[in-house]
């Protein structure tokens, strides 16, 4: 069984800030999943908590749960829209009504959780969910409850939804590990021994933005700084000026947190993709490689960068109009102008689809993406929710 460590969030004071920074700090230190947890029957206060749920899903990568009180269809609904992968409804309001079946039709047996008491199951037990409110899980009680759920008939995954606000979560799930649990922590599948070290016995290593592939610096790690990134999770090099340990962003606050760890093809340089916490450079710069020696211009072909790109200059033609701007007329028009022109070429796209000539295709799905994101833009919806979206399906 496969055991999952879920922060637990408490959102009753529906304050957006700690949220948010509660959530992202939680997935930097190891946390697997989030939920956050708040049920009311107040329409104007729960639409506040859904708002709350979306600017979570902005701020974080790792799938997160959220709950809701479920009188219709519609709530299920709208609390899947703020981005989570799960939703978690109450026993009560799911007893003897179509809203279970249809919110499982819908979104899939696996994304629906009903809860009773602290305990929640998806509606074929093969997913199940534990939360504890107080700080401080047991190990030894988690385990236990896992061998309960075993003897009842094991499901496929269990996740503990856990208040971990003082807790060490790398270090949790150790111990956790330790007493059989099968969690998520990092393990070096190349040990130090097997990289090629210079003659100080030192390994430089590449640090990229894991999002955009950015590279922010390069230093050197030594056995034991390696060790210690592995398990904690948090960027350590060796300094080779002052010849001890270094946890990047121990005095600056801008610590890197591990996404991914890579060996080259002669395992003699390594690449980490991090989460990068201000400035990784010690100028203040985003990344410590800015002096320009020499660039070609040059068009890139990256479709992430090509629609951040887009989006930018739209967002820019909106605050900053411009005199002869296509763009600027259609927001002088409005919304309506710019549904009917989404529409129009969507229309000629599918037109163009029947059509043997593939560069027809591509020109219109150009032009609908082109109008599509005048849409987000005049609507506030962005690339990356977008994709997070997709992510989640």
């Amino acid at each position: 069984m496969e055991t999952s460590i879920c922060a637990y969030i408490d959102c009753r004071e529906l304050d957006e800030s700690r949220i948010v920074s509660a959530a992202a700090d939680a997935q930097n230190r190891g946390a697997d999943r989030l939920v956050l947890f708040f049920f009311t029957d107040d329409e104007a206060v729960r639409e506040r908590y859904l708002n709350v749920a979306r600017a979570v899903s902005r701020a974080v990568d790792i799938p997160f749960f959220t709950t809701t009180r479920a009188h219709r269809f519609e709530d299920v609904k709208k609390a899947f829209y703020t981005g989570a992968r799960a939703v978690i409804l109450p026993d009560r309001d799911v007893k003897d009504n179509g809203i279970l079946k249809e919110s499982t039709d819908r979104f899939g047996i696996s994304s629906i959780y009903v809860l009773e008491n602290d305990t929640a199951f998806t509606t074929d037990g093969r997913e199940a969910l534990l939360i504890k409110e107080k700080a401080g899980a047991d190990p030894c009680e988690l385990k236990s409850f896992a061998d309960d759920l075993s003897e009842k008939g094991e499901p496929d995954n269990l996740t503990l939804a856990l208040n971990l606000a003082e807790t060490d979560i790398m270090d949790f799930k150790r111990k956790l590990l330790d007493k059989g649990l099968r969690v998520n922590t990092f393990s070096g599948k190349i040990d130090f021994d097997e990289l090629v070290k210079n003659t100080d016995d030192l390994i430089p290593c590449i640090v990229q933005d894991y999002k955009n592939g950015e590279v922010l610096m390069m230093a050197y790690m030594n056995e034991e700084s390696y060790r210690k990134t592995v398990e904690t999770g948090i960027m350590t090099y060796f300094s080779r000026s002052r010849q001890q340990l270094w946890v990047k962003g121990e005095t600056s606050g801008h610590y890197q947190y591990v996404r991914e760890i890579y060996a080259d093809c002669d395992k003699d340089t390594l690449m980490a993709k991090v989460v990068q916490i201000g400035a990784a450079c010690h100028t203040g710069n985003r990344s410590c490689f800015f002096n320009e020696i020499v660039r070609h211009e040059y068009d890139t072909k990256d479709i992430s960068s090509v629609l951040a790109s887009l989006y930018e200059v739209v967002c820019d033609r909106k605050e900053h109009p411009k005199e002869g701007s296509y763009t600027n007329y259609l927001f002088n028009k409005g919304i309506d102008k710019i549904l009917k022109k989404c529409g129009e070429e969507a229309t000629e796209m599918v037109i163009a689809a029947k059509n043997p000539s593939h560069e027809e295709l591509k020109y219109e799905i150009a032009d609908l993406i082109y109008h599509m994101t005048v849409l987000m833009v005049e609507c506030g919806v962005s690339w990356e929710e977008v994709a997070a979206e997709l992510a989640n399906r």
